[in-house]
C-alpha cells in the first residue's frame, strides 16, 4: 500500500508543511541502490532515505544521519543549495514529486521493482539515479499525471473493476473489492466504489504488526495514524529488518550448504583415492621380491620379471635402469613409507572432513532456530562466519580469505609472494606452496595458543594448488612449514625460496 495513490497523496502534503523553504543541502549514495538526500535551513534539517533495491523500495524519514567517511558518491549536483517551493502527486499515479527554484525537481517513482528517483529540470528528465532503468531518461514529468474517467458509465463499462480504471490503486485494493464487493449488482457496486475512493481519502491509516502491512483499509488488530510520515518510517523499519535479516539468513544457509556439499564431495573423491591406493600392489613387497632375487637381476635392466613370493605366479617389475637392483629395492622401501603416510593421511582427512561436516550440519541446525536480526548477529560472532574486510584489498600484495576466522593469505606474483613471505608473515604464521611447481604463496596467520586445525590447513593447501601451475591437476601435492623455515637465497629471482622441514598434503586444486 506503500506505492498506492492514496497514500503517496497524503505523503506529498505531509512533506509539502515539512520541506518548503529547506534547501538541498546532501545527495548522496553509500549503498547500492539507496539514495540519502538532506535538506536543511538556519533553524533545522530534514532527511529522506530511499531504498530502491527492486525487492524492497521504500521510503523513510530519519531524524539524522550520519555519513560514511569513504565508498560515499554524491548525485544530482545541479540541486545544491537548491530551495524547495512545492510537494505534489501526480494525477492518480504511483509517484510524487518536490519541486525546487528555478523549475528543477526530484521525481520520485514508487513503480516497485522499477522505482526510481529522476532529477527533472523544465518537464524534462535530466539525470536519474537508477542508470540500469535507462527508459526514465525519456519521460516527460507531465505525462505520469493520469486522467481516469471515474464516472458511473466508464466504470460500467470496465466490468465494474476498480484497478481497470485507477491502476495506481494496487493490487491489495482489488483483492478487498473482490472480497466484499464482487456479489452485488452494477448500481450497488458503483456506489461502493464511490465510498471506497471516500474511503481511500479519508480513513486512518493502519499498520499491521503481524504482517508487516500499511494500510487504508480497515485490518483487525493493528494500530492506527494519521501521519503518512509516522507510517512510511513504521514500515521502512519493519519492512527493511525483516528483508535484510531473511536475506542474511538464507545467504547463509547456502554457505552452509555450499559447505557440506564441498565436504562431502572432498570425501568421496578421497574416499575413491584411498581404495585406489589400498588396492595397488604395496611397494614392500615388490622390494622384497627384488631383494630375494638380487643375483638374477642384471644392473641396467628396465624391468625385469621374477618369482612373485606372495602369489604361485611372476610378476614383472620396472626398473631404473641406471640404479643397482639394491637401490631400486631402497627406493620401493621408499615409497611403501611414502605409501604409507598416504594412506594415513587420507584417513585423516576423511575423518577432519566428517568432523566438519557434523559441525556444520549442527550450525545449521542452530541457524534454524534464529528468528530475530541480534540472534543472527550473535550466531555469526560464536561461530566465526564475520566477514573479513576487503576494502584495502587492492593495496595489499595479497588476496585475503578467512574460514572460521583463520585469516588465510595468498600472494598475487611473484614479486607479491616475496613481500608476502618476506614481509607481512611471521615466524609462526603457517606457510604452504604447491610442490614443485611454481605459484602462489599461502600464509595462514597464527592464532597465538592455538593449533592450525587440519581442515583448515586443507582449505589454504586447496587455495595454494588453485593458484599454481598444478590448477588443472585431480590431486595435488601441497608442502607446509612453518614461515621460520623459509628462507630467500641472495640473489635469486622474486618468488624464489627455500624449504626446510616440510610437510606434504594432498590436495584437489579447486575453492570456490
Amino acid at each position: 500500500m506503500f506505492s498506492n495513490y492514496f497514500f503517496l497523496k497524503r505523503l506529498a502534503s505531509a512533506l509539502k508543511k515539512e520541506l518548503v523553504g529547506l534547501c538541498l543541502v546532501e545527495c548522496y549514495s553509500q549503498n547500492k541502490n539507496e539514495l540519502i538526500i538532506g535538506l536543511a535551513n538556519e533553524a533545522t534539517e530534514f532527511w529522506i532515505k530511499a531504498n530502491l533495491d527492486p525487492n524492497i523500495s521504500i521510503i523513510s524519514f530519519p531524524k539524522e544521519m550520519a555519513r560514511a567517511r569513504k565508498n560515499t558518491v554524491d548525485l544530482f549536483f545541479s540541486l545544491k543549495e537548491k530551495k524547495v517551493v512545492d510537494c505534489v502527486v501526480f494525477d492518480y499515479e504511483r509517484s510524487f514529486e518536490i519541486q525546487f527554484e528555478d523549475h528543477f525537481s526530484l521525481i520520485f517513482k514508487m513503480h516497485g521493482r522499477r522505482a526510481n528517483i529522476l532529477l527533472g529540470k523544465e518537464n524534462k528528465v535530466v539525470e536519474i539515479f537508477r542508470n540500469s532503468l535507462s527508459a526514465d531518461l525519456e519521460l516527460e514529468s507531465n505525462s505520469l499525471n493520469a486522467t481516469p474517467q471515474l464516472d458511473k458509465s466508464t466504470f460500467l463499462s470496465e466490468n465494474c473493476i476498480p484497478l481497470n480504471i485507477l491502476p495506481a490503486l494496487g493490487k491489495e485494493i482489488q483483492v478487498y473489492w473482490d472480497k466484499n464487493f464482487l456479489h452485488l449488482g452494477e448500481n450497488e457496486k458503483w456506489v461502493a466504489f464511490q465510498k471506497l475512493l471516500d474511503q481511500l481519502e479519508t480513513s486512518p491509516i493502519f499498520l499491521d504488526e503481524n504482517n508487516l502491512v500499511l494500510s487504508l483499509l480497515p485490518l483487525e488488530n493493528s494500530e492506527k495514524t494519521t501521519d503518512p510520515i509516522e507510517a512510511a518510517n513504521w514500515l521502512h523499519s519493519k519492512k527493511t529488518r525483516e528483508f535484510y535479516f531473511e536475506r542474511e539468513k538464507t545467504q547463509l544457509k547456502n554457505k552452509l550448504n555450499q559447505l557440506i556439499r564441498k565436504s562431502e564431495n572432498y570425501i568421496f573423491k578421497t574416499s575413491e583415492k584411498l581404495r585406489i591406493v589400498q588396492s595397488g600392489r604395496n611397494p614392500e613387497e615388490i622390494a622384497n621380491i627384488i631383494m630375494a632375487n638380487l643375483s638374477l637381476i642384471e644392473k641396467g635392466r628396465s624391468k625385469v620379471v621374477l618369482d612373485d613370493l606372495y602369489t604361485d605366479g611372476f610378476i614383472e617389475i620396472k626398473l631404473n635402469p641406471k640404479l643397482s637392483p639394491q637401490k631400486n629395492a631402497e627406493t620401493f622401501y621408499r615409497k611403501s613409507k611414502n605409501r604409507h603416510k598416504e594412506i594415513e593421511a587420507l584417513k585423516e582427512n576423511i575423518a577432519e572432513k566428517e568432523q566438519r561436516i557434523a559441525t556444520l550440519n549442527h550450525q545449521m541446525a542452530l541457524l534454524e532456530q534464529v528468528e530475530e536480526p541480534k540472534e543472527l548477529k550473535r550466531f555469526l560472532k560464536s561461530n566465526h562466519f564475520e566477514k573479513s574486510d576487503k576494502g584495502t584489498e587492492r593495496n595489499q600484495p595479497y588476496h585475503e580469505f578467512e574460514m572460521e576466522s583463520w585469516r588465510i593469505l595468498v600472494g598475487k606474483n611473484s614479486k607479491s609472494n616475496d613481500e608476502l613471505t618476506l614481509k607481512v608473515a611471521t615466524k609462526n604464521d603457517l606457510w604452504l606452496h604447491a610442490k614443485d611447481v611454481s605459484g602462489s604463496h599461502v600464509v595462514i596467520k597464527e592464532k597465538p595458543g592455538q593449533n592450525f586445525p587440519m581442515h583448515i590447513i586443507e582449505y589454504a593447501a586447496a587455495l595454494a594448488a588453485s593458484n599454481s601451475k598444478r590448477k588443472t591437476d585431480s590431486i595435488c601435492p601441497v608442502i607446509y612449514t612453518k614461515k621460520k623455515f623459509v628462507r630467500k637465497p641472495k640473489g635469486s629471482i622474486p618468488g624464489t625460496v627455500v624449504v626446510e622441514k616440510e610437510e606434504v598434503i594432498l590436495v584437489e586444486p579447486k575453492v570456490d
